[in-house]
């Protein structure tokens, strides 16, 4: 399948991926720059991530699903102290860290 073609359930994999990362990112107390600073990813990627949303737009305009290369799973597995399994599995629910 293209890579701009994605069905229904990539679309779900994606908003749960991203809400893994919220998750995360919150459990944690970090600030948008702290996790810049972690993962060396941009601040306007992190925060369409933060948001459910790609980095890219359909022809209607609306953001695409999160798309995330490995390098940047990789990343923000690490910066957020998790296994990058957890981040990719579908099959495993948002959890909470707990401090």
């Amino acid at each position: 399948m293209p890579a701009h073609v994605h069905s229904a359930d990539f679309a779900e994999r994606a908003d749960l991926f991203c809400a893994k990362v919220r998750q995360a990112y919150d459990d944690l107390g970090l600030t948008q720059l702290e996790l810049v600073e972690r993962t060396s990813l941009s601040q306007g990627f992190l925060k369409l991530l933060l948001n459910k949303r790609g980095s890219h737009r359909d022809k209607n305009g609306d953001y695409k699903p999160a798309n995330p290369a490995l390098y940047v799973i990789t990343k923000l597995a690490a910066g957020l102290e998790l296994d990058i399994g957890y981040l990719v599995d579908a099959a495993r629910p948002v959890e909470r860290k707990t401090r």
